[in-house]
């Protein structure tokens, strides 16, 4: 079994926000869960604080500086971003298509990737690309290998300097989450009004399964690195983070998904399944911050 969906970014040009590679895909079989967590006043206050930690992704993929591709990450390091590889890389494809065991159905789905010096990252609750100078700027991108979204969705951006306005997002390496689990889905698609470029916390989501499955309810097909939540996450939203409820820890990142308001058909790529690349991304990390230490002692 196999589906095709729609990576969830948006494209900027200039002052106009118009839509480019929308949203639609996924899927997922139900098992036996543990009973659904349920929301506290404690939990939302713990995603609110953390929820600064979630940086816009721009992206000039044809190397247009004010045509840009909208994106969300998480910082997980003062020079480190965690978003999606469909963010940092040209596209050929509008609808991977991919089944259970996290293989692509109609070929390749990206092209090479996008110059570093054409990523920008912007901190705040609402920015404006067109106009708002970036926090910071990527000066490398680190993903893994080949040119397929299926099951390997995730990508880090390395940038030129510490952002120090935001939260530093801890990710969780060591776990799987489960299907129940209840997690918080942030980014720059502006909530159920998609107004892109407005960070919004979203509702609180259960986890409704982990690959390798489908869900023939939603129509979800999930790779064995992949989970799929319930409420729905917007265009705008890609890269952006799922956050665990109870713990404030990244889980997942935004690979593509149905409609802004339906609900399920809303797909992660996992964490915890790529902590190899997250080494590397945090050792590229490091190295840049002793360079930038070395330089400004001489």
């Amino acid at each position: 079994m196999s589906s095709a969906s729609r990576p969830k970014f948006w494209t900027v040009t200039q002052a106009t926000l118009r839509t480019a590679l929308p949203g639609v895909i996924l899927g997922t079989a139900l098992g036996c869960v543990k009973t659904p967590e349920v929301p506290t006043q404690k939990m939302q206050l713990l995603i609110e604080g953390q929820s600064s930690g979630v940086v816009a992704v721009a992206t000039a993929l044809d190397e247009t500086p004010h045509h840009v591709t909208l994106c969300s990450g998480a910082l997980v390091a003062p020079n480190l971003v965690l978003t999606a590889r469909h963010c940092v890389s040209r596209a050929v494809t509008a609808m991977p298509s991919c089944d259970a065991k996290g293989r692509s159905h109609n070929g390749a789905h990206l092209a090479e990737d996008a110059d570093p010096a054409m990523i920008s990252i912007y901190t705040g609750t609402r920015v404006r690309p067109e106009v708002d100078l970036p926090s910071a700027n990527a000066i490398a991108t680190v993903h893994p290998a080949g040119s397929v979204l299926c099951d390997a969705d995730v990508a880090f951006i390395v940038l030129d300097r510490p952002i120090t306005n935001a939260a530093i997002l801890p990710m969780r390496l060591h776990a799987s989450v489960e299907a129940g689990d209840l997690v918080v889905p942030v980014g720059f698609g502006g909530g159920r009004e998609n107004i892109v470029g407005t960070r919004v916390v979203r509702e609180f989501s259960h986890v409704l399964a982990t690959g390798p499955t489908a869900n023939a309810e939603t129509g979800a097909v999930l790779g064995p690195r992949e989970f799929e939540v319930d409420h729905a996450t917007c265009r705008g939203d890609s890269g952006g983070p799922a956050i665990d409820a109870r713990t404030g820890e990244v889980v997942g990142v935004v690979s593509r998904g149905g409609s802004c308001t339906g609900h399920g058909n809303h797909v992660y790529t996992r964490i915890d399944a790529y902590q190899r690349l997250a080494d590397t991304a945090f050792r590229a990390a490091e190295k840049v911050t002793r360079e930038i230490a070395a330089r400004s002692v001489r």
